[in-house]
């Protein structure tokens, strides 16, 4: 049976190795952590309540995209110049994402309806 030190010591994220012809090679794909997924949740719920839904692509390859170390690549501040990069590039990485992070439509939907069904003004810490 597992423990606690034997759960809290797995820290390896699962990636993947795609090819983005457009930038001319490889990049990998990575597993989110925990913390990052919800970062990652709440910007697209927010994104979504404004009614000002940009650069969803952008977000999730920020947020997936690392070295062979596993560290990102682009941080936050890259938005904007990652959202004006290829959109077939974007959307081949955004597929790879989603796989391994389980992100899809519903998952999406579920995302939005646990952010809704928060209570507000109140943490919701874990």
């Amino acid at each position: 049976m597992l423990d606690r030190a034997s759960i809290l010591s797995k820290k390896d994220l699962k990636r993947v190795k795609v090819t983005v012809p457009e930038w001319g090679g490889d990049v990998y794909v990575s597993e989110m952590t925990g913390e990052a997924r919800d970062e990652w949740d709440l910007a697209l719920y927010q994104s979504r309540k404004s009614g000002t839904i940009k650069n969803s692509s952008a977000r999730l390859v920020i947020a997936t995209v690392v070295n062979e170390k596993g560290n990102r690549i682009f941080s936050d501040k890259d938005i904007g110049e990652v959202g004006k990069l290829s959109s077939g590039a974007l959307d081949r990485i955004t597929r790879a994402s989603q796989k391994i992070n389980n992100i899809g439509v519903k998952a999406i939907k579920d995302a939005e309806k646990n952010s809704e069904a928060a209570p507000s003004g109140g943490s919701t810490s874990s």
